[in-house]
C-alpha cells in the first residue's frame, strides 16, 4: 500500500509539472586477405564491461573505431549517465564545469550557453547531438538547445579534430548522446515506464519527466520521453534575484530501432526543444533596457544505419542522415518590433572501417569516411532583413582516410588526412569558395602495463560563418557625434586554421593499493598555433563593423585528469593551466580561463546502495587579459551530493539530492557578466515500473 501511494504521488507530481505547460508553449510545437575476426580492442562487446571508471567508457570522437577513452592517444573526458543523474543538471554548464580546459561561455541564462575548449569557443568547437551538427549561431543569442534530462553521455575531445569532424573543430568536439530504450529495459523486459520529478530552491525550479519504452519484438526497441522544466529568477550569493533568468521549457525525444539479420541496424529519432520566456535582447549581457518575448524552438531528426559483424573484417559501417531546424522568435516589449532568425541544417555522414591482419604482430584499421551538409539561414525584422543575420547558404563536403597500425599490441601508429571544400552564397553578394586539408598523426607505446605515453600532431580549420561573411545593414544606431553603425560584408575572409602538438600519457592500473581498486589518469601538454583568426572590427567613429582575418595566436597549456575507484571509496582530481597570446603583438588573448582545479570524493555504502560525497571547484584569478579589459576574479565553490538506489525498499525507486554552492558564494565564471546562482538545495526522485 505504501509503495502504491508513493508511486501515485510521484506520478501526480511529474504529470502536474508536465501538464501545467501553457497552451502558447504547446502551439510552438589472422591472415591477410582472409575473413578474420575483428581485433579484440576494436570490439564494442568485448570493450564494454562494467563501467566503473569514467575513462573506461567507450569513445568514438577521436577516431571512428570504438575504443576505451583511457586507451586513446588523445585528451578525452566522458560524463556518464550515472554522473548526469547525480548532478541533477539544469544546464550543460552543470555537467561540464569540472572538466579540464572546458568552459561555458554566454552566462547563466539557459539558452545562451556555448562550450569553449582550450580558450576557443563559439563556432570553434564542433557540437553534435546524436551525431547531428548543432550549427546555429546568432551572435549574443546562444546556440545550444538541449535539456540534460534526455542525455545518456557527454564526450569531450580537447584539441583540433578536423580530420574526423571537419570544419569548426579548432578547440575540439562536444558530443551529446541521448538515451534509448536499451538504457531502461532489462534483458527479460518487454515494456516499462519511468517517471521523475524534482525541485531546486535557488530558483523555485520544478521539473518532471515521463518516459515510456518497449521491446515489442526481440529486434525492435521504442522509446518516448517528455520533460517540462520551469524556474523563476534565481538568487545569487548576495541573496538578490537576477532579473530575467527565469525559464519555461519543454523537451522531448522519440526514438526507435530495428535490428535486421543479426548485424544490421536502422534507427530513427526525433528531438524537440521549446523555450518560452522574457529576457534581454542581448541575453549574455547586463543591460535590461530592451526586453523581448522570446520563443526558442529546435526540431531534429536523425536516421542512422549501422553494420557490425565481429566476424567480418572488411565492413564496420555507419551512416547518419539528419535534419535540424532552429528558430528564435523575438518580440520587443517596448515597441513590438518582431525579429525571427532561423537556421536549417541538412547533413549526411558515413564511414567504414576495415580490420586487416598484416602479420601475427601487425594489425591495421583503415577508416574511409565522408560528410556533406548544408546550412540555410534566414532572418527578418518586421519583414525586412536583420543586420548581422543575412539570408544566406553554406555548403560543405569533406572526405577522409584514417589509418591505425598496431604492432606487437604495444605500439600504435595513427595517420589520417581529410579534404574539405566549402562554398558560401547570399543574394546580391559575391560567392565565397575555399578548400582545406587537415592531416593528423599520433604515436603511442605501452611502455609498461600501466603506462602509455603518446605524441600527436593535428591540424584543423573553420570555414567563415554566413554572418561573418555577409552581414550587412544597421548594427546599432548612433547618437550625437557618433554616426549610425553599419555591417560591411567581407566575402574575402579566409578560413581559420590551427596546428597543434600534444604530448601526453595514459595511466591505467588495477589492484594498486588493494585487490579491487582501480586508477585511471590522463596527463597532457599541448601547443596550438592558430592563424587567420576572424575578429569583428567595430569602427565607432567610421560607422562600420566588419569581420576580418587579423590575429595569429598561440595557446598552450597543461591538463590532468585522475580517477580512483574502490567498491566503497571513489574520487577524481582534474586541473588545467592555459596561456594564450597574440603572437603578432604579444598581447594576451581574450577568452582564456584562469587556472582551474576540481576535486570530487565519494563513499558508497554497499549494504543500502547509498552514495554520499562532495565536490570542490577552484578557479584562479585571471590577470592575463587584453589591454583595456578588466581582470577576472577567481573563485572557489563547494557542493555535496547523495544518491540512493532504493530498489530493495521500493522497487524501481532512485533518489538524488544535493546542495550546490553550499557556502553561498557570490561569483562570476570566466568573462561572464551575470553572477552565478547562490546556495541551491535540490532533490530528484525517479521510479521505474
Amino acid at each position: 500500500m505504501q509503495y502504491k501511494s508513493f508511486k501515485g504521488l510521484l506520478l501526480a507530481s511529474a504529470a502536474l509539472t508536465l501538464l501545467s505547460t501553457p497552451l502558447k508553449a504547446q502551439d510552438n510545437t589472422t591472415e591477410t586477405g582472409t575473413e578474420t575476426e575483428k581485433p579484440p580492442q576494436q570490439s564494442a562487446q568485448k570493450l564494454a564491461g562494467p563501467k566503473i571508471q569514467t575513462l573506461d567508457a567507450i569513445s568514438v570522437t577521436a577516431s571512428r573505431t570504438e575504443k576505451l577513452a583511457i586507451d586513446s592517444p588523445a585528451s578525452i573526458s566522458i560524463v556518464t549517465e550515472q554522473e548526469i543523474e547525480r548532478r541533477q543538471a539544469e544546464t550543460v554548464h552543470d555537467l561540464l564545469k569540472d572538466l579540464p580546459s572546458v568552459e561555458l561561455e554566454g552566462g547563466t541564462r539557459h539558452t545562451v550557453i556555448k562550450p569553449s575548449i582550450r580558450g576557443l569557443g563559439g563556432q570553434r568547437v564542433v557540437t553534435r547531438i546524436d551525431g547531428a551538427r548543432q550549427n546555429f549561431n546568432a551572435g549574443h543569442k546562444g546556440g545550444l538547445f538541449v535539456d540534460p534530462t534526455l542525455l545518456k553521455q557527454v564526450e569531450v575531445l580537447r584539441g583540433p579534430a578536423s580530420t574526423i569532424h571537419g570544419t569548426g573543430a579548432l578547440g575540439g568536439v562536444v558530443a551529446f548522446e541521448t538515451k534509448s530504450a536499451d538504457d531502461y529495459l532489462e534483458a527479460d523486459e518487454k515494456y516499462g515506464a519511468q517517471i521523475s520529478t524534482g525541485f531546486s530552491t535557488v530558483d523555485n525550479g520544478v521539473h518532471g519527466n515521463i518516459t515510456g519504452y518497449a521491446r515489442p519484438m526481440d529486434n525492435i526497441d521504442l522509446m518516448a520521453s517528455v520533460t517540462r522544466r520551469k524556474t523563476d529568477d534565481y538568487n545569487a550569493g548576495d541573496g538578490k534575484k537576477r532579473a530575467y533568468t527565469d525559464d519555461d521549457l519543454v523537451s522531448g525525444l522519440i526514438k526507435g530501432g530495428i535490428d535486421i539479420a543479426d548485424f544490421h541496424r536502422i534507427g530513427l529519432s526525433y528531438r524537440l526543444y521549446r523555450d518560452d520566456h522574457n529576457l534581454p535582447a542581448t541575453p549574455d549581457g547586463l543591460s535590461t533596457s530592451s526586453i523581448v518575448e522570446r520563443k526558442s524552438k529546435e526540431d531534429s531528426f536523425v536516421f542512422d544505419y549501422s553494420y557490425d559483424n565481429p566476424d567480418n573484417q572488411w565492413f564496420d559501417t555507419s551512416i547518419k542522415a539528419y535534419y535540424d531546424t532552429t528558430d528564435i522568435d523575438e518580440v520587443r516589449i517596448s515597441d513590438r518590433r518582431h525579429q525571427e532568425r532561423t537556421l536549417e541544417t541538412l547533413g549526411l555522414e558515413g564511414f567504414n572501417t576495415s580490420y586487416l591482419s598484416l602479420h601475427e604482430n601487425a594489425e591495421l584499421a583503415v577508416t574511409i569516411g565522408g560528410e556533406i551538409f548544408q546550412d540555410t539561414q534566414e532572418g527578418e525584422s518586421n519583414g525586412a532583413p536583420i543586420g548581422g543575420y543575412p539570408d544566406a547558404e553554406r555548403n560543405i563536403y569533406g572526405v577522409y582516410l584514417d589509418n591505425t597500425l598496431t604492432l606487437f599490441e604495444d605500439l600504435e601508429l595513427t595517420a589520417g588526412i581529410r579534404y574539405d571544400s566549402y562554398s558560401l552564397e547570399a543574394d546580391g553578394q559575391e560567392d565565397s569558395e575555399e578548400t582545406s586539408t587537415s592531416p593528423r598523426f599520433a604515436v603511442s607505446y605501452q611502455v609498461l602495463p600501466f603506462l602509455q605515453p603518446y605524441v600527436s600532431y593535428a591540424e584543423a580549420f573553420r570555414a567563415p560563418s554566413l554572418g561573418e561573411t555577409y552581414a550587412s545593414g544597421l548594427h546599432f544606431p548612433g547618437g550625437g557625434p557618433i554616426p549610425n553603425n553599419f555591417f560591411v560584408a567581407n566575402p574575402d575572409l579566409k578560413p581559420e586554421t590551427a596546428k597543434t602538438w600534444e604530448i601526453g600519457t595514459n595511466i591505467k592500473q588495477d589492484g594498486l593499493f588493494m585487490e579491487d581498486d582501480s586508477l585511471r589518469a590522463k596527463v597532457s601538454y599541448f601547443r596550438n598555433n592558430v592563424d587567420d583568426f576572424i575578429e569583428l572590427d567595430v569602427d565607432v567613429s567610421g560607422g562600420t563593423t566588419t569581420s576580418s582575418n587579423v590575429t595569429k595566436a598561440r595557446i598552450q597549456g597543461f591538463e590532468a585528469e585522475i580517477h580512483y575507484d574502490t567498491p566503497t571509496v571513489y574520487g577524481s582530481l582534474s586541473g588545467s593551466r592555459i596561456r594564450g597570446k597574440n603572437t603578432d603583438t604579444s598581447e594576451a588573448l581574450s577568452g582564456i580561463a584562469g587556472d582551474k582545479a576540481a576535486l570530487m570524493l565519494g563513499y558508497h555504502f554497499q549494504s543500502i546502495n547509498l552514495d554520499v560525497g562532495g565536490r570542490a571547484l577552484a578557479v584562479r584569478e585571471q590577470k592575463r587579459v587584453p589591454n583595456g579589459n578588466d581582470e577576472i576574479d577567481g573563485y572557489a565553490t563547494f557542493d555535496v551530493f547523495t544518491s540512493w538506489d532504493a530498489d530493495d525498499y521500493v522497487p524501481g525507486l532512485k533518489i538524488n539530492a544535493g546542495i550546490d554552492n553550499i557556502l553561498d558564494k557570490n561569483y562570476r565564471r570566466g568573462a561572464a557578466v551575470l553572477d552565478e546562482p547562490g546556495r541551491n538545495f535540490k532533490v530528484t526522485a525517479s521510479l521505474k515500473f
